[in-house]
């Protein structure tokens, strides 16, 4: 059995096709490096909390219609569910707002944002997105227990 060997031009290798022409081609420079976006995401979870353990998630809220408007909102709600839910400052049920602040990558897709028409849309990048960027940061920004606050 012969060893193989590359074909010439005009020889038919079966299975590709028949061979026109050998480029030689430089090699390229290294692609350009990619950006990734860095954004912040802000969201509002609602809790209710028995003797201080989490027993349910009511909601969660994020700032679609604006900066702080998830936040502003679920405390506007939560003191209305409290209100009619009759949890006051000593109860054993405690309903909180909690803040969720988290950073997260994400690359330019070349369509127009559908919320907001003057920037480009954005694709979270999914694997190694949480490389280098710091951990979520809750903060308890609403209770029941100081509702006048």
């Amino acid at each position: 059995m012969d060893k193989p060997r590359l074909p010439i031009v005009d020889e038919f290798v079966r299975h590709v096709g028949r061979l026109v022409e050998i480029q030689t081609v430089p090699p390229k420079p290294q692609p350009p490096p990619t950006k990734d976006y860095i954004f912040e995401d802000i969201e509002a979870r609602c809790e209710i909390r028995l003797n201080g353990k989490t027993i349910k998630e009511i909601q969660t809220l994020n700032d679609i219609w604006g900066l702080g408007t998830g936040v502003n909102t679920a405390i506007v709600e939560m003191k209305e569910y409290v209100t009619r839910e009759g949890i006051g400052p000593e109860s054993d049920i405690e309903v909180v707002v909690i803040r969720v602040e988290r950073q997260y990558r994400a690359r330019p897709k070349d369509v127009t944002n559908f919320y907001d028409k003057s920037f480009f849309d954005f694709e979270p990048i999914k694997f190694g997105s949480q490389f280098d960027l710091p951990h979520p940061v809750e903060t308890i920004v609403w209770s029941s227990r100081n509702a006048d606050s």
